[in-house]
């Protein structure tokens, strides 16, 4: 009997699974599509997706896994018939400098964001101006660093120590995205903590 049920909660599971994963696979964009719609389709997918927060870091976060993210769009030359994305962890704390001036360019601080399903997904665009709304919700999920800011405008006191440090882990995964662009509904994914360019790629038959 109580295999029974214990199959029957399976096939349950497996069941909600399906659902779920077809219900989202609907929002994705489908044929021909631009970065900006690559760029959409792979944070549907990694917000409706399981990406499990390391054991370390959630010991340190006490409990709490990560829900702040970097887009990258990976540039090769050899594959032009392809959209390749990569979503990474943020891990620590974004630093707002002095230079980052709303409404101006930004060297490489965040300047476009979207929220979905309790995360945040950050990429910073080179031709996009800084906005109050980037810095508003960074500030909202407790990762904006404004020491810096405070420092340079002699808003700290005296006896303050900066006590920050950069840390790094090169263990750490994110998930590569790969997209065909005559089809951006046809994609692969790769959980990995190697640079793309440097680990066979995942097989795309996507038109040359």
């Amino acid at each position: 009997m109580k295999n029974h049920i214990r199959n029957l909660t399976g096939l349950l599971f497996v069941g909600i699974f399906i659902i779920s994963c077809a219900t989202y696979k609907k929002e994705l964009h489908h044929g021909e599509g631009t970065l900006e719609q690559a760029r959409m389709n792979a944070i549907i997918d990694f917000a409706n997706s399981s990406y499990k927060t390391p054991r370390k870091y959630l010991e340190r976060r006490n409990g709490k896994p990560f829900d702040v993210f970097w887009i990258t769009e990976w540039k090769i030359e050899k594959i032009n018939n392809r959209y390749i994305l990569g979503i990474l962890p943020e891990k620590d704390e974004i630093s707002l400098q002095t230079k980052d001036i709303i409404g101006k360019k930004t060297a490489w601080f965040p300047t476009n964001f979207v929220e979905l399903n309790g995360k945040l997904f950050l990429w910073h665009d080179s031709l996009a101006p800084l906005s109050k709304e980037v810095i508003e919700i960074i500030h909202t999920y407790g990762i904006l660093d404004s020491i810096s800011v405070k420092r340079d405008l002699g808003l700290l006191p005296e006896d303050f120590e900066d006590n920050r440090t950069i840390s790094t882990d090169d263990k750490l995964k994110g998930v590569d995205y790969y997209f065909c662009k005559d089809d951006i509904s046809k994609y692969k994914k790769v959980k990995t903590n190697i640079a793309t360019g440097y680990y066979t790629p995942p097989k795309l038959n996507c038109p040359d």
